[in-house]
C-alpha cells in the first residue's frame, strides 16, 4: 500500500494574507509494477531560478520527469520496498518501462554486468535525506550503507538505490538543474570559526563525485562541517549551497566548507540546504548583545522581519522553501492560522510571512531547501 505524503502549500491568498492554500496528500504518485510497494510522490516543481512565488498555488501540472528543469528543481519522496522479491527477476523491458513512465527514458544507464538493474544518472545535483529505514547507495566504484538520519549530496553521479532489508525505506529528494560540463563557482572566502568545539548533534553527510576514470564514488563522508549553534539552543547545519542554478558538476568542489559565512536566505540565483535541530524549549536571550547578534544573523540574505505579528519570530524570505519535519512535531505559524506538522509532513512555502514554534516538549529536527526567488507580494 502506498504511503500518502501530506503536503501543505503556504502562500498569500486573495487578501494578501499568508495562509495554508492547500493541505492533503500529494496527488502526483508514480508506481513501478515490477517493484511492488515502490512509490515516487512528486511534491513540487519549480521551473526557473530565481523562483516565482507571486500568484502561485500549484505546479504539479508541469511535465513529470526524473530530472528537474535545467533552471529549476523538483521535490519528491520516494518509498523503496525490500527488493528481495524482485531483484534478479526483473527484465530489461520492465526497467525501460519504468523510466519511460517517469518521463526520463534516457536516465537509465543499465548495461550488461551492471551492479543494479536500476542504475541511472540525471543532469542534476540532488539533496537526499533518509527519512525512514536503511538503504544502500550503489555507485560505480563502491557501495555505501545509509541509515535513517543520513544526508546525501549526489553530484550527477551514476547510481542506484538498493533496499536489502525487510522493511521499506523513505528518501526525501530535492533535485536541482545542473550542467555536467561546468565547474561550480568557488565558495566565498571562509572565516575562522569555533563551531567545531561546540557540543552539537553530529549529522552524517555523504557527498558523491567522480574519480579520475569518471566513475561515481564517495568523495566526503563525515559530520556536516559547517554549522551554527545559536544562543536560543537551535543549531543550523548548512549542508550545501548552490550559488547559481543550473550549477556545475565538473570537479569535486566542496560547496559548504567549515567557516562559510551564514546567510539566513539563499543566494538570489541559487539555493541552499539547511537542517535545524531545535530544543524542546527555546532558550531566552538574556542580554542586549545576544539579541542584537541574533537579529543581525536573522536579517542576512534579504530576510524581512514583521513587527507586531501573531508570533515574535514572524518573517519572510525571498524564496520558495521545501520544508519537511524529520523528527518530532512543529507548528507552522501563519498570519491567520497555525498548522501542526509531524514527521514526514512536507510544507511548500511561497515567500510568505510565517514563523515556526515548538510546543511539543520534545526536540525537533527540520530540513529546509530554500530556492532564491521573490516575496509572495
Amino acid at each position: 500500500m502506498v504511503r500518502p505524503i501530506r503536503r501543505i502549500v503556504a502562500g498569500n491568498d486573495s487578501r494578501g494574507i499568508a495562509v495554508a492554500l492547500s493541505d492533503g496528500p500529494s496527488p502526483d504518485v508514480r508506481l513501478d509494477p515490477a517493484r511492488p510497494g515502490f512509490a515516487s510522490t512528486r511534491l513540487w516543481v519549480q521551473d526557473s531560478t530565481p523562483a516565482r512565488a507571486k500568484g502561485l498555488r500549484e505546479t504539479l501540472h508541469l511535465p513529470h520527469t526524473l530530472e528537474p528543469p535545467l533552471n529549476g528543481s523538483v521535490y519528491r519522496v520516494v518509498e523503496f520496498p525490500p527488493e528481495a522479491s524482485y531483484i534478479g527477476k526483473i527484465s530489461p523491458a520492465e526497467v525501460r518501462s519504468y523510466f519511460e513512465a517517469m518521463g526520463s527514458p534516457g536516465a537509465s544507464t543499465v548495461s550488461a554486468g551492471a551492479a543494479h538493474p536500476y542504475m541511472q544518472r540525471t543532469a542534476s545535483l540532488d539533496f537526499c535525506f533518509i527519512l525512514e529505514g536503511e538503504i544502500t547507495l550503489v555507485l560505480d566504484a563502491e557501495e555505501i550503507h545509509l541509515k535513517e538520519g543520513d544526508a546525501v549530496i549526489q553530484r550527477g553521479t551514476n547510481h542506484a538505490w538498493s533496499n536489502r532489508l525487510d522493511r521499506p525505506c523513505l528518501v526525501v529528494m530535492s533535485q536541482h538543474g545542473a550542467n555536467a560540463s561546468l565547474e561550480p563557482p568557488p565558495a566565498p572566502r571562509t572565516h575562522a570559526t569555533d563551531n567545531q568545539a561546540a557540543k552539537v548533534r553530529p549529522l552524517r553527510r555523504v557527498v558523491t563525485g567522480h574519480d579520475a576514470q569518471g566513475r561515481s564514488r564517495v568523495i566526503h563522508d563525515s559530520a556536516v562541517p559547517n554549522y551554527f549553534p545559536r544562543v536560543t539552543g537551535t543549531c543550523f547545519y548548512e549542508l550545501w549551497t548552490l550559488d547559481e542554478v543550473p550549477t556545475g558538476l565538473a570537479g569535486n568542489t566542496e560547496a559548504s566548507p567549515a567557516g562559510r559565512p551564514f546567510l539566513h536566505s539563499p543566494p538570489g540565483n541559487g539555493a541552499h540546504w539547511r537542517i535545524t535541530d531545535s530544543p524542546a524549549k527555546r532558550i531566552a536571550t538574556s542580554s542586549q548583545q545576544e539579541q542584537a547578534a541574533l537579529a543581525a544573523a536573522n536579517a542576512t540574505g534579504g530576510t524581512q522581519r514583521m513587527d507586531g505579528g501573531r508570533h515574535e519570530g514572524m518573517h519572510r524570505t525571498p524564496s520558495i522553501d521545501y520544508a519537511v519535519c524529520l523528527e518530532g512535531e512543529r507548528l507552522l505559524v501563519l498570519e491567520d492560522s497555525d498548522v501542526l506538522i509531524r514527521k514526514g509532513d512536507v510544507v511548500i512555502q511561497l515567500g510568505n510571512w510565517h514563523s515556526w514554534d515548538n510546543r511539543s516538549g520534545v526536540p525537533v529536527l527540520m530540513s529546509y531547501v530554500m530556492i532564491g526567488g521573490e516575496f509572495a507580494a
